[in-house]
C-alpha cells in the first residue's frame, strides 16, 4: 500500500499565510457590502410655511372642548371642524421604530418624514377652511393629550394651543356615568367608575400641565367655569392671544352654521343654545364617593387652584 506523503515544513508554514489572505479578502468584501447598503440620503423635504398658524384645542374629555370649538368656528377667519382625531394615527407611524428605520434605510430621515406628514395633514384642514371661505384652521380633540409631543414636532413654532380645564370632580362625575374608551381601564382598576374618572382626569391634566410649562408662550389656558360665567371677557382674551379681531358673533355660536357628524362629538354640547353652566354636579353624589374622587384628583385640583 502506497504511503501518504506528509506535508513539508514549507507547506505547513504557508497555510496560515493563505488563511490570513483569505480573511483579508473577506473583510474587504464585507466593507464593500456595507458601503453598498448605506442609504442614499435624499435632499431634505422643503418646509413650506403655513398661511396662518393652526390652532389646537386641547382638554380632557367632558371639559368643554366642544363648546370651545363652536366658539372658534363662529369666527369669520377660523374653521374648526368636528373631532376627527386625524393626527393620532399619524403619531403611531412616527413612534414606530421599525417603520422609521425602514424609511431611513430608503433615504428619508425624520425631518423629511415630518415635513411630508405636515404637508399631508395640513392639506385636509386648509382645504376645509378654504371651502368655508376662512383663512385659518383649528383642530380639537381630547385624544391629542396623548400625542402632544408629536403635534409639537409636526407643527412646532408654527402653531398655537388652547388648553381648557374643568373641575376634576365634575369631569369625573360625567366620565363615571358615560363610556369614555380612554378612561375605562382606570375605572375598572379603581373598582369605582367615579374614582377611576378622577384618576383619568388627573393623569391627563398632568400631561397638559407639563407641556404647558415647556411652551407657555404658545399656550392659552382657560377654565370652563370662567368661560361659562364670563364668556365675553374670556373670549376676548382668547382671540387677542390668537391675534384675531374681536367679533360679537362668537358669543352667539349657537346661531351660526357648523358642520357636524354623528358620533364625533358630544351631542348635548353640540346642540347647546348658549353658555349654560354645568358646574358642581359632583356635589349630588354620596360623600363617600366624593371622598374617593378627591383622593385621586386632589393634588392636581390644588395645582389648578380648584376647591377640594
Amino acid at each position: 500500500m502506497a504511503e501518504i506523503a506528509k506535508p513539508t515544513a514549507a507547506a505547513r508554514n504557508g497555510a496560515p499565510r493563505r488563511a490570513a489572505r483569505q480573511m483579508n479578502v473577506l473583510a474587504r468584501l464585507r466593507r464593500k457590502l456595507r458601503r453598498a447598503r448605506t442609504p442614499v440620503l435624499l435632499a431634505p423635504a422643503a418646509v413650506a410655511p403655513l398661511a396662518a398658524p393652526p390652532v389646537f384645542v386641547i382638554g380632557v374629555h367632558r371639559s368643554g372642548t366642544t363648546l370651545l370649538r363652536l366658539i372658534l368656528d363662529s369666527h369669520s377667519r377660523l374653521a374648526c371642524p368636528t373631532e376627527s382625531i386625524f393626527l393620532l394615527p399619524l403619531s403611531t407611524l412616527w413612534r414606530d421604530g421599525k417603520a422609521m428605520a425602514g424609511l431611513r434605510a430608503m433615504g428619508f430621515d425624520e425631518e423629511h418624514v415630518l415635513a411630508k406628514l405636515r404637508e399631508f395633514s395640513s392639506y385636509y384642514f386648509s382645504s376645509y377652511a378654504g371651502a368655508r371661505g376662512k383663512q385659518r384652521w383649528a383642530d380639537k380633540s381630547p385624544h391629542y393629550i396623548d400625542c402632544l409631543d408629536f403635534v409639537e414636532r409636526l407643527y412646532g413654532p408654527q402653531c398655537q394651543y388652547v388648553f381648557i380645564y374643568r373641575h376634576g370632580l365634575d369631569v369625573a362625575c360625567s366620565v363615571g356615568e358615560k363610556v369614555i374608551r380612554q378612561a375605562e381601564a382606570m375605572k375598572q382598576a379603581c373598582g369605582d367608575p367615579y374614582a377611576g374618572g378622577a384618576r383619568y382626569w388627573a393623569e391627563q391634566c398632568r400631561k397638559m400641565l407639563a407641556f404647558q410649562a415647556q411652551h407657555a408662550n404658545r399656550v392659552f389656558s382657560m377654565r370652563y367655569e370662567a368661560l361659562v360665567a364670563e364668556p365675553e371677557n374670556q373670549c376676548r382674551a382668547l382671540f387677542a392671544f390668537l391675534g384675531e379681531p374681536w367679533e360679537e358673533q362668537v358669543l352667539q355660536f349657537h346661531q351660526q352654521e357648523h358642520t357636524s357628524a354623528p358620533g364625533l362629538e358630544d351631542p348635548i354640547a353640540a346642540t347647546s343654545r348658549g353658555f349654560t353652566p354645568s358646574v358642581g354636579n359632583y356635589r349630588k353624589l354620596p360623600v363617600e364617593i366624593v371622598a374617593r374622587m378627591q383622593a385621586e384628583a386632589g393634588e392636581v385640583l390644588r395645582e389648578l387652584g380648584y376647591e377640594i
